[in-house]
């Protein structure tokens, strides 16, 4: 009966998920940037930014700008293997027949294993600014598309029981996440000559999905008949800004990103041929939390004297409301960022860009059960704009290359003496198979149980590091 249970959990999600697209996964922007001008000046753009990339840098930026159509392409290229240490012998998890309080490590599917680097994502384009014939309000949409698959959705656990599954680890932020389209969408409104004000969104469905099963034979699960209903909603994640012009040279800019989450609610309930309801409990909750993107704060200064701006950001995000996408509560830290940039108009028709950036990891020391991986991020970037005319239409081309060092990180499972038993909230490395598990013919204690037992595949320590970046262009109407 359990197992016919998950096999209908397993098909909710599936429905789920398809309705729901993948749109479940955190923006590339932000691993990579939301335009050419942004990405190429490190992602300092919270004072001044330019065209509709405003809309993710800071929604009041679109204010007092002219109306225009962009259009652009862009393709990422990763080098950031996770390489798991040499697993000694002696901690495997022993068959004892149905007294193994685990899976036995004879009947894992998958081999552990070192984890590739992510795959590429590339993706389309598309903004847009208009100003609905007001002098002083201005509307913006911002439209990301990937081109080699609409979704890429993938969970996984980070401790001992993602064995059970791929049996290896996996990227926390630069992952198969950022595999998803983006929309989002923005309204600011010039209050003065020096401030503007804006507000926006971006755009994430919910889902509550339920299923009906009826099994005909439990000892034949071929033979069940399924219905499926899907129902999805909409969930909005703020966007707010603020931009001031101090002097004629010296803009500033505040931006909040608010939280937004995406979540699988519903249930399974099923009905088994001569078991009644009465007898056994026939519904399951279903309550999946793909995954959860956190709220930050954003703050900058561009000062542009002559034929130079230079600009200035900092970030503060609150990743310590982070959750995975099991639900969990990994307990990161809240990061502050910090990112420069520079654009110098070199000739009438020309504009050069460059800029760096320092991320920081939220993701604390990983030497007890979990095993979440990601690495503190040094970018580097340089791009620019030129100025050329088609069939008496003026049009400008822009285009970015991006570096991102993830500087190495190697973990190391903390020793014990004693190990304690897996069981929810437990924080340390644990024994799958506790030291004081009795035998029911004996009443004493397994000789097998003796020591740690765990097929957790970070154990017993591994390392991550490499690079990523991007490469784009983009043409302004």
């Amino acid at each position: 009966m359990r197992s016919i249970r998950c096999g209908v959990i397993a098909i909710s999600i599936v429905a789920a998920i398809w309705c729901a697209s993948s749109v479940a996964w955190a923006s590339p922007f932000d691993v990579y940037g939301p335009g050419a001008r942004s990405t190429a000046m490190g992602g300092a753009q919270t004072a001044n930014p330019e065209g509709p990339s405003a809309v993710y840098d800071n929604v009041a930026g679109l204010a007092g700008q002219a109306p225009e159509l962009r259009a652009g392409a862009f393709a990422t290229f990763l080098d950031a293997p996770i390489l798991l240490k040499e697993r000694p012998d002696g901690y495997d998890i022993p068959d004892l027949g149905t007294r193994t309080p685990t899976l036995p490590s004879s009947e894992t599917r998958t081999h552990r294993s070192d984890t590739d680097s992510p795959k590429p994502l590339y993706g389309v384009t598309v903004g847009l600014i208009t100003d609905f014939g007001e002098t002083q309000t201005r509307a913006g949409a911002l439209l990301m598309v990937p081109t080699n698959g609409l979704m890429n959705l993938q969970t996984h656990f980070a401790d001992e029981r993602e064995r059970k599954f791929s049996n290896q680890l996996h990227h926390e932020i630069i992952g198969s996440r950022i595999h998803r389209p983006v929309i989002e969408l923005g309204l600011a409104r010039q209050l003065t000559d020096r401030l503007a004000v804006g507000v926006g969104g971006t755009y994430l469905p919910g889902t509550v999905a339920t299923t009906r099963a009826y099994v005909r034979d439990p000892a034949d699960q071929s033979d069940v008949a399924i219905n499926a209903d899907v129902n999805t909603g909409n969930r909005w994640g703020l966007l707010a800004g603020v931009t001031a012009s101090i002097t004629d040279d010296i803009d500033v800019g505040i931006a909040y990103r608010g939280a937004v989450a995406f979540d699988i609610d519903g249930g399974n309930e099923v009905q088994v041929r001569g078991i009644n309801a009465s007898e056994e409990e026939s519904t399951q909750e279903l309550s999946w939390v793909p995954i959860s993107t956190p709220s930050s704060l954003r703050a900058g200064v561009a000062w542009a004297p002559g034929t130079i701006e230079w600009s200035l950001d900092g970030r503060y995000t609150f990743w310590s409301s982070h959750v995975d996408s099991h639900g969990d509560v990994p307990g990161f830290s809240n990061t502050i960022e910090g990112r420069a940039g520079a654009e110098w108009q070199s000739s009438e028709e020309t504009r050069l860009r460059a800029g760096l950036g320092f991320i920081p990891t939220p993701v604390p020391s990983q030497t007890g059960r979990t095993n979440y991986v990601d690495n503190t991020r040094i970018s580097g970037s340089v791009g620019g704009a030129h100025k050329f005319s088609v069939w008496e239409r003026n049009l400008e081309a822009s285009w970015f290359l991006q570096f991102q060092h993830l500087l190495r990180r190697e973990t190391d499972k903390a020793q014990l003496d004693t190990y304690p038993a897996c069981a929810p909230g437990e924080q340390a490395l644990c024994d799958e198979f506790p030291r004081d598990t009795l035998n029911p013919d004996t009443g004493q204690p397994y000789p097998e149980a003796q020591g740690l037992q765990t097929g957790n595949p970070g154990f017993p320590g591994f390392t991550s590091g490499g690079w990523i970046g991007a490469v784009g262009f983009e043409v302004r109407y």
